[in-house]
């Protein structure tokens, strides 16, 4: 499989960055008003009203978009030539750390880059990127209350989610993955149209979606990247924090072949409740469903995927993947991020240091206001250990001494837990020598 452009062919060169799956646009948005009788995303008062806002926004948006990136062929020609260097990809299923861990290591800005949320909502472009740059040096020049009026954006924008879970802030760096929209390819969409047939193949990518179509897909992605490793000086790491990805592994090494991946893993008894509620929440808000809970057993497939599709890839690639547990990284972040950086073979400064030191202390106190029922799901404990059997053996968490029945795997991973064993084994004693130096040096 191929992933790129002709780039002798400057006329196709033009014409394939604007890829748009124009007919999936026009099938999603026929049914989401046409043939929506019964169905979780029916065509309520509030639905159509979101729709209309949602449609009025996006349109121009693009029409804008396309035009900019014409005009990035033009000013930033060079953006083409810029290379891409052992991307880091944070893993695993949602709920599982993966947005802690990101933002942590997003503060080391003199060695990463992310997609930050303005830039994925209103700048895909070199050009977009730089106009709003400057018009945020005038507004400080003129002195605009430029950061009290971003504070105000983020509060309001998390009031109206109403969602405690994943706070997001319009100059924090997000999830990637959702720049995939612009070219209507993103499983992001899955919100805002719930069609089981024409987005759940999205969230098992490398098995599901057609070659020449992930070509596209991940062609479009990479021009995205190059753009943002421009605009923000070329000499950074791409840092992307996407659960979706875990879906995406042979699509991504592919095309950057020096990546390097760290996947957070935590017991199903805790990931997929947390998610389906997160999930439902946006359904609830772009939608009007039947249920309060929509789509949960396509979202336990999806859950169980991320855990063992990662585990059967990575079984014969040494030191591509670095695999966490999700518990040892809430109990010592500071100690997971200085191991990291050793295995990224990256320079942990001082000053980053004390940062992370000051994050952890600041994770330690803080209490999530995210509040769910598994009850209210319809999920036992039970449930959770029968459909994630092959997780819980292979990931070794503890099971609650429910009788998981043996049978045949159907995934080939026998041989891939020694490498985490190995992995997690020397991190706990690293971790141990160091509370053991500590004690040692409070009793001195």
């Amino acid at each position: 499989m191929e992933f790129g452009y002709n780039k002798q062919d400057n006329g196709l060169w033009g014409l394939m960055i604007m890829y748009f799956d124009l007919s999936a646009f026009m099938r999603y948005n026929f049914r989401a008003f046409f043939k929506t009788r019964g169905e979780q995303y029916r065509l309520t008062p509030k639905r159509f009203l979101v729709m209309f806002i949602w449609l009025s926004l996006f349109i121009p948006a693009q029409v804008i978009n396309r035009i900019c990136f014409l005009l990035d062929e033009i000013f930033f020609p060079n953006y083409r030539k810029q290379e891409i260097r052992e991307p880091i990809f944070i893993i695993g299923n949602p709920r599982s750390g993966t947005t802690f861990l990101h933002r942590l290591m997003y503060k080391d800005s003199e060695s990463f880059t992310a997609f930050a949320v303005w830039e994925l909502i209103f700048a895909p472009s070199i050009l977009q990127r730089k106009m709003i740059w400057a018009l945020v040096r005038l507004g400080r020049l003129i002195g605009a209350p430029v950061r009290r009026i971003v504070n105000s954006i983020n509060k309001r924008l998390n009031r109206s989610q109403g969602n405690s879970a994943h706070a997001i802030k319009i100059n924090e760096a997000e999830e990637d993955e959702h720049i995939l929209i612009h070219s209507w390819t993103s499983e992001s969409l899955w919100a805002i149209y719930p069609f089981q047939d024409e987005l759940l193949p999205y969230f098992f990518f490398d098995r599901d979606i057609p070659q020449a179509k992930q070509c596209k897909v991940m062609g479009f992605y990479k021009n995205m990247i190059q753009r943002h490793l421009y605009a923000h000086g070329g000499n950074k790491i791409l840092l992307s924090k996407n659960p979706s990805h875990s879906s995406k592994l042979s699509a991504l090494t592919e095309i950057f072949p020096d990546a390097r991946f760290i996947n957070l893993v935590r017991t199903p008894f805790e990931a997929v409740p947390s998610m389906l509620d997160y999930m439902s929440s946006g359904w609830n808000f772009f939608c009007d469903p039947l249920d309060s809970y929509p789509f949960k057993d396509e979202l336990i497939e999806v859950m169980k995927y991320y855990y063992l599709y990662p585990a059967e890839f990575f079984k014969d690639k040494d030191n591509r993947c670095n695999f966490i547990e999700y518990e040892d990284f809430v109990q010592h972040p500071d100690e997971i991020i200085e191991d990291l950086y050793a295995w990224l073979k990256l320079d942990y400064s001082e000053a980053f240091k004390e940062l992370v030191i000051r994050e952890t202390r600041a994770a330690r106190r803080y209490k999530s206001g995210h509040k769910y029922s598994s009850t209210k799901m319809g999920l036992s404990e039970e449930r959770i250990a029968r459909d994630f059997e092959e997780v819980f053996s292979y990931y070794e968490f503890d099971n609650h001494q429910f009788d998981l029945k043996e049978h045949p795997y159907y995934w080939n991973i026998d041989e891939w837990p020694k490498v985490w064993k190995l992995q997690r084994k020397r991190r706990q004693q690293k971790l141990k020598l160091k509370k053991l130096e500590k004690n040692q040096n409070l009793s001195s």
